[in-house]
């Protein structure tokens, strides 16, 4: 397995249980489980969510004394009703409307079981008097 390019990691006191709502939601595998740090990935992309025990000795204190997520971790989906169905009939309280965006964005926001902050997205396209007003003409 090649490593990440990019990742991010949350820091929680159950971290199966949080890794499995990634799971089931939003398409992703377990690439490395040590019980007290959980890779998820999806297929062979480039980056990697990191699940980490709150406490744990790799974890700076400072870090491990916040229990507020002010992070916002957008994740790019084939169908955002279906996400936010699914997650509604889980028992998951979305924290907006499902809502499309000018600039071409089909969104919501919701949290994880730990309170992060999770924008799921579907691209689609943006409207195209926006897109006249917003994007330069290419020669």
């Amino acid at each position: 397995m090649q490593p990440a390019a990019f990742g991010a990691t949350v820091v929680t006191d159950r971290p199966a249980e949080v890794a499995a709502f990634y799971q089931q939601h939003l398409d992703v595998q377990i690439a490395i489980d040590l019980g007290w740090f959980i890779t998820l990935r999806r297929g062979e992309a480039d980056w990697e969510l990191a699940i980490c025990q709150r406490g744990h000795a790799t974890v700076p204190a400072a870090v491990s004394a916040l229990t507020e997520s002010t992070n916002v971790f957008g994740f790019i989906v084939e169908d955002t009703d279906k996400v936010a169905q699914s997650l509604t009939e889980a028992g998951v309280r979305l924290e907006t409307e499902v809502v499309t965006e000018v600039f071409g964005q089909r969104h919501f926001f919701v949290r994880d079981p730990e309170g992060t902050w999770l924008d799921v997205i579907q691209l689609v396209a943006p409207d195209p008097e926006w897109l006249a007003a917003n994007m330069p003409v290419e020669a």
